[in-house]
Order: structure tokens, then sequence, then C-alpha cells
């Protein structure tokens, strides 16, 4: 069971030490990530260019940085520029411990012309964010835009480089598509969070709101994926609820045919599991009773979604890394290249590989 019970025999959502279980069975590599910021390496990809508009109001900055998180580069500019944080836009959050590069965009008025360039060296002193371009245009960037990010990721102090190899070759076919740790706060903490919000407490912050919400919706979903594996490893079911690839298109199939079986090997059709919201459930049939059952241990959750009034998405069970790819550097160590479509996450891809620990996980805990 994934919740507690009370002596009244319902459900309790207080239970946080879920371990997802793995779609690749057998024995697994230990090892290490993250021990320098090169080791590891996003490069968020747009699938579009900024259009240049010479008056535009909405100043896109092309950014590389390390050792610092996104929400920390966008308060900086604003402190710089004197204006209010939420004028700075960006598509998505990245690590803070690696080398990332990512689009912010500004909001200014017409005619304000900053030297970015004195921006960032002034923002920060030490020369871990760097300027990489500047396009000027007519519209803001959105949350969620970007196409895809690509890793360059090191891994070290691996234990067994045959075992590591083995799993590399199946993890390069297909890994399950959970969120996150970073998802759900350090130790967790996002969660009972949520809870607390939920029955009550009142969150001004509107971005911390959003990141509670977020946090539920993912543990969900993970709950779900964690129990389909488990009963079901990844065989289709009545009723699923399969996505395009490629395309926020979806389509409920009554029945699981040989041809629909195929599209799903191939790669045309990805089969997708719950973002709960409001309104009725997207999937029928054998798929619908399952997805109830599994979701029925956390009622509190469901409940605070819906009065959040958050729609019922779709989001797929499982994917393959894009350009994956990897090679030994050394006895113990190698370095795994791939990309992942927005929303996914590196980690899960490790965690699938093996149980690798983060340096800066330890680094912080050392401190804290």
């Amino acid at each position: 069971m994934n919740s507690s019970e009370s002596s009244n025999g319902t459900t309790q959502d207080t239970d946080w030490q879920t371990q997802w279980l793995r779609l690749l069975a057998g024995p697994v590599p230990t090892g290490t990530f993250k021990n320098v910021h090169a080791d590891f390496v996003v490069h968020e990809i747009l699938g579009f260019a900024p259009e240049p508009i010479e008056k535009g109001q909405h100043h896109w900055l092309h950014i590389e940085k390390a050792g610092v998180n996104t929400a920390q580069v966008a308060k900086n500019i604003a402190r710089f520029l004197d204006i209010p944080v939420r004028n700075i836009s960006f598509s998505g959050m990245k690590d803070r411990f690696g080398i990332t590069r990512q689009w912010f965009s500004v909001e200014l008025p017409a005619l304000a012309e900053p030297d970015w360039q004195e921006c960032i060296q002034t923002s920060f002193a030490d020369g871990q964010v760097t300027l990489l371009e500047h396009v000027r245009s007519h519209r803001k960037l959105r949350r969620g835009v970007h196409k895809a990010n690509s890793f360059n990721i090191v891994l070290r102090d691996i234990s067994d480089m045959k075992l590591a190899e083995e799993r590399l070759a199946l993890v390069a076919q297909s890994v399950a598509n959970y969120f996150g740790e970073q998802r759900f706060g350090i130790d967790r903490q996002n969660l009972p969070q949520a809870i607390d919000m939920f029955a009550g407490k009142r969150i001004k912050n509107r971005d911390l709101r959003g990141i509670l919400l977020s946090s539920a919706r993912s543990w969900l979903f993970n709950q779900y994926l964690c129990a389909r594996i488990t009963q079901h490893g990844a065989t289709l079911l009545p009723g699923d609820v399969f996505i395009l690839t490629g395309s926020h298109s979806f389509f409920t199939a009554e029945e699981i045919t040989p041809e629909l079986e195929q599209r799903a090997a191939e790669g045309d059709v990805a089969v997708s599991g719950p973002l709960f919201g409001d309104g009725e459930i997207l999937a029928t049939g054998q798929s619908a009773e399952f997805e109830r059952n599994v979701l029925a241990n956390w009622p509190k959750l469901q409940d605070g979604l819906r009065k959040a009034r958050l729609q019922q998405e779709r989001r797929p069970l499982f994917i393959q890394p894009a350009n994956f790819s990897w090679q030994q550097l050394d006895a113990t160590s190698l370095e795994l290249t791939f990309t992942l479509p927005t929303g996914s996450f590196a980690t899960t891809v490790l965690a699938e590989l093996g149980d690798f620990n983060s340096r800066e996980r330890a680094q912080f805990e050392h401190k804290s």
C-alpha cells in the first residue's frame, strides 16, 4: 500500500517513502555522478529561433551557467535592471550543479537597451554565468515551449563496467518516464506542504503554489507508473490512452490490436498515464479501473488537484532516449550522451541504469 491507514480504515496521504520500481529487472551497478560541474552538461533545445524585431520589448538571452540555478539567474538580472522578477521568463528549470545552456526573455520598455554584457558580468562577478547571444523580439518566452534537452553526463566509480554496458544497451531502448526526485523537493518535502495547502494553508507565493501543485500531480503519476510496472510490466491494457509521438494529440483504444502493438513498438504512439486533474479520467475499461484503484490511495491529493481546477492530461509511461551513445573513459568511468523531450528527467535514465549517487546531494547533506 502506498498510503498509511488511520484507525478507522480510511486512507491518509502521508507515506512519502515509495521507491520507484525499475522497468528493467536484474542486478545493477553502482557509481557516482555530478562529481564536478563538467560531469553534467545540459543544453536546452528550443526547436525554433526567436524572431529578431528591432523595436521588440522582449530581450532573449542565451545563457551558459555553472553552479547557479535558473531562478537565481532571473533574480540577479531583475535586481540589476531594477524590474520585477516576473518580467523575466524561461522555458524550463535547469540544474544548479552542472554546466547548462538555456534561454531567458526579459520584458522592458520599447526604448530600453541595457548593456547585457555588463548586466551579466556585474550580476555574476565570479564568472559562473556567460551571455552567449542576445536577440530582441516581440514575443516572450513561455514555460515549457522548448522541444528537448541534450545531456552529456560522466558517471564515475562504476562498480561493474560490464554490467553497466549490458544495462546501457537495454536503457537505450526504453526507460520508465518517472518524474525525477528534484520535482518533489529535498527529502520530498514538497508533498506534505502540498497536503497542508490543500487543507487550507494559504500559500502567498504564486511560484511556490505552482511548484506544490506540480509535485502533487507528479507524485500521482509516479505512483501509477510504479504500480503499472509492478502488475503489468509494459503490457498494453484495453482502454489505454495513447499519445501520438511528437504531438499533444491522443486517443483512447478500447481494444489492443496487433497493429496498435506494432505502432507502440515502433514509437509511432506512446501509452500514457494520468496527469490528474478535474473532470472524468480519459482512460476507459480495464485501464480506467486500474487507474482508479491506484489513485484511490491518495484521496487528499486528488481532491486538492480537482479544487485547483487542473485539467486531466496525459504523459508517456515509457520513453526512448534519442541519440543515445556512451564511451568508456577509464576502468571505472564512462560518458553518456542522449536527448530527452521536454519534461523528462536525465536522473530517471540514470536510475534505470543503476544506483548512482549524486556528489551534489552528498555535499548538501554534509553542509546541513
